[in-house]
């Protein structure tokens, strides 16, 4: 679980431009390990963390909306209208793509360490 607490000095979740490495960690990895070290897989996992960070956003989204139908009163003009069904989808397909992506970079970081294992 995430303390918001310690983070609330970035902002929002998906206006973070921040990994949980800060890069200076990440600088001091590299020089101190032989080859690549964990600088690479710090930078990928501070790329995964904010990835998450917004697929967690986009599927609150999705899962609130539900609520909002629910409480939507088409009569009470200051009732908010729900998503669109085709808003939802593209949503989750959204969301989807973002899981393939992170699946995939993971797939490549870890064949490129699989190769440097003798046979």
């Amino acid at each position: 679980m995430i303390d918001q607490a310690k983070i609330s000095w970035q902002g929002s979740l998906l206006e973070s431009k921040y990994g949980v490495y800060y890069d200076r960690t990440i600088e001091q990895a590299q020089a101190t390990m032989r080859g690549d070290g964990p600088a690479p897989l710090m930078q990928d996992l501070n790329r995964i963390h904010q990835i998450v960070a917004g697929l967690g956003a986009v599927l609150r989204i999705v899962n609130g909306n539900v609520v909002v139908q629910d409480e939507y009163d088409p009569e009470d003009p200051d009732s908010m209208p729900p998503l669109s069904k085709t808003t939802e989808c593209m949503l989750t397909a959204m969301a989807a793509a973002m899981c393939e992506q992170i699946a995939g970079d993971i797939q490549i970081r870890a064949a490129s360490y699989n190769k440097r294992v003798p046979a």
